[in-house]
């Protein structure tokens, strides 16, 4: 097997990277760096050279609010660039991994988001998100389309990951708590990911880790294991006067991935605790 990653220095593609390597699967990783995903030409000249049997396109956009401001770079990074990894991929007949979000949805629900529920986006990001999902099934039939939401890990970007990575710790910082959604630790993604490439169960799998909360409840549960002094001051998102709407209750149910592995993903304190005890053996 060999894969084609793009975004390969982010938070899952470096982290899929590590995995990749300790498989011995062979790999190609391309980040910003070496390669502008929307230049169609220079996409198609690597990906026709390398002749990956899966790709993993995790590049975007994921700054919400950066969206906001730039719909126009969003769409031509989120949408168009997937757009063209999708004709590149059904050219070789290779494997897609498109990674999605929970922003996809509105948050207007007092229930988890399941694979088969109505996506209505709300911000530009969930738009471009979204569109680069109907591209790729409109395109492909082998694909795979992870929806997963609220990434930590070593490399996230994250304001809970930086927080928690950093040594010296504010005396207090300001928290987002009327947000709820699912948390997903980056090294239980990419395993999950590796068990679908392997397979042939196409379609759209809702990926994060089980249970969900608010930023405020994943930091005081931080707070117990790493015993940090930090004062966590609770927020409401309307506070902030963000410029990117946000869904108020956007946790992802998982029907396809659990059905097909005959398992949950672990809750999201198991794997919190798991990223704690590495930040703290250094």
């Amino acid at each position: 097997m060999k894969v084609f990653i793009t975004g390969s220095q982010g938070c899952l593609g470096s982290t899929m990277q590590n995995l990749l390597r300790r498989e011995g699967i062979n790999y190609l990783g391309v980040d910003i760096q070496q390669i502008d995903i929307s230049d169609f030409k220079r996409l198609n000249e690597v990906v026709l050279n390398y002749r990956p049997d899966v790709i993993l396109h995790f590049a975007a956009i994921s700054d919400v609010d950066a969206c906001e401001k730039e719909p126009e770079l969003a769409f031509r990074i989120n949408t168009l660039a997937t757009l063209g990894i999708a004709l590149v991929a059904r050219k070789i007949k290779a494997k897609l991994v498109y990674t999605s979000t929970n922003f996809i949805f509105d948050g207007n629900t007092e229930k988890p988001y399941f694979e088969y529920d109505t996506p209505n986006p709300i911000s530009e990001y969930g738009k471009t998100k979204y569109l680069g999902e109907k591209y790729i099934k409109d395109i492909c039939d082998n694909y795979f389309i992870i929806r997963t939401a609220w990434l930590f890990g070593k490399n996230s970007k994250t304001f809970a990951s930086r927080f928690l990575q950093q040594k010296e710790k504010n005396k207090s910082i300001s928290v987002i708590c009327d947000q709820i959604g699912s948390f997903t630790y980056n090294i239980d993604l990419a395993e999950a990911i590796l068990n679908l490439i392997k397979t042939e169960n196409y379609g759209t799998y809702h990926i994060t880790n089980s249970g969900y909360g608010t930023w405020l409840d994943f930091l005081l549960k931080a707070k117990e294991l790493m015993r940090f002094n930090t004062e966590l001051i609770p927020v409401k998102t309307e506070e902030l006067k963000l410029p990117a709407p946000r869904p108020r209750f956007a946790p992802l149910g998982s029907k396809n991935y659990e059905f097909l592995f005959g398992k949950r993903m672990r809750p999201w304190q198991d794997a919190l605790a798991d990223f704690v005890k590495s930040l703290m053996q250094g």
